[in-house]
């Protein structure tokens, strides 16, 4: 069967795309950059400090920096919020969006920004194995965010 002999119904095409990058990019991202903001809450509460109502991750970044200084985990972090480290993909929606992530973790949550613009998600999307790197990139970094973080909280702990 040809390719164009056949037209997909639009349940076929959503099963036969549901592991696809334009399925998963978002909701991944978006529970990425939550996982980031609740992690450095969470370190940041363990030393006291008392947190404003902000989800701004380069300010709880800099925060998390002043108590826990020189620390892998911040490495990590600092890849993904920081615009001259952020993975080539990244750095490239940025740049094509005009947004810092500050911004973009904010689009991941709004469907459009507060002066009633629609944020545009389509350049992170359709980039097939081009992507691949990324991903694959991203979940190693993952991992280690995960043992670094267990790593400090166990530090904190046997401190107190």
């Amino acid at each position: 069967m040809n390719v164009t002999d056949y037209t997909p119904s639009f349940d076929d095409y959503l099963n036969k795309t549901k592991w696809s990058d334009h399925n998963l990019i978002i909701p991944l991202l978006f529970d990425f950059y939550h996982g980031l903001e609740v992690l450095l809450k969470g370190f940041l509460v363990a030393e006291d400090i008392k947190i404003k109502t902000n989800h701004k991750l380069s300010d709880l970044h800099s925060s998390f920096e002043t108590y826990y200084s020189n620390n892998k985990l911040s490495q990590y972090i600092e890849k993904y919020i920081t615009q001259n480290k952020l993975p080539v993909l990244l750095n490239e929606f940025c740049e094509e969006c005009g947004m810092s992530m500050d911004e973009y973790y904010q689009a991941l949550k709004y469907p459009e920004s507060t002066k009633g613009k629609p944020y545009r998600h389509t350049p992170l999307k359709y980039k097939g194995e081009q992507g691949v790197p990324f991903f694959k990139d991203m979940l190693n970094d993952i991992r280690s965010l995960r043992k670094e973080a267990v790593s400090l909280g166990r530090t904190i702990c046997e401190n107190v």
